[in-house]
């Protein structure tokens, strides 16, 4: 396995409407979130993962992520 990382701006449809970003594989295992600049995530308590697609609508990241914010998303793959 290898660790991948993704990074992420987003923009006001990925926070308002969206809810969500796409990495760019499929994890194997548990993924880590932090917000550059902020603190880390909990998974899955803060968002979830189905497939590439991390999700916080109805989490606690929904409301408090703005334009602009800058995500890092850590995953193991093989």
């Amino acid at each position: 396995m290898s660790l991948k990382v993704d990074y992420f701006t987003l923009n006001a449809t990925d926070v308002t409407t969206n809810k969500y970003v796409t990495l760019s594989a499929t994890p194997d295992s548990s993924v880590a979130l932090d917000i550059i600049g902020g603190t880390a995530q909990a998974f899955p308590g803060d968002f979830t993962v189905t497939d590439t697609t991390v999700s916080w609508s109805g989490k606690p990241l929904d409301g408090s992520l703005a334009e602009n914010d800058q995500l890092r998303v850590f995953y193991d793959r093989s």
